[in-house]
Parts: structure tokens; C-alpha cells; sequence
């Protein structure tokens, strides 16, 4: 095969091991499954759709990327003692 064609499969072996990679390091903690690869949870009243194979996720209908934990965190409503 080509050069772009050895190119484009060296692509999917690292897409596909980055999948991986976000997989086994996403914790399921207070998720719920829905598949291996879609996860969801109410964040506010609101739902919270999870793809942590290519952590992306979905909330008030805005699609984004990246540490859905962290975005979790700013939005968790603090109780003041």
C-alpha cells in the first residue's frame, strides 16, 4: 500500500489505543451504564451524557472535551455548614 495509506493505519492503531487508554482510566463511580461506551448521570437537575472513550460528554445540550471530573467538581453545589 501507499505511504498515506501505512499513514492512515498508524492513525487508527493510535486513535484506537487512546480509546483504550481513556477507558480503563475513567472511574464508573456514580454513573450509570448504559453501555460500555455511553455513561450518564444527573448533574444539577439536568442530565449528563459521557463518552469516556473519547471523554467527551454532553450537558444542556452543549457537546465537550476533556476531564468531565473536573467539570463535575465546578458544578457540584456546595452545602455551607
Amino acid at each position: 500500500m501507499s505511504d498515506v495509506g501505512d499513514d492512515y493505519r498508524a492513525l487508527r492503531e493510535l486513535r484506537a489505543e487512546e480509546r483504550k487508554r481513556n477507558l480503563e482510566s475513567a472511574s464508573k463511580d456514580g454513573w450509570h451504564l448504559h453501555t460500555k461506551y455511553h455513561w450518564s448521570r444527573t448533574l444539577n437537575g439536568k442530565r449528563l451524557d459521557y463518552w469516556p472513550s473519547k471523554n467527551k460528554w454532553q450537558y444542556a445540550n452543549k457537546v465537550m472535551c476533556g476531564d468531565v471530573v473536573a467539570f463535575i467538581n465546578k458544578r457540584t453545589v456546595q452545602q455551607v455548614p
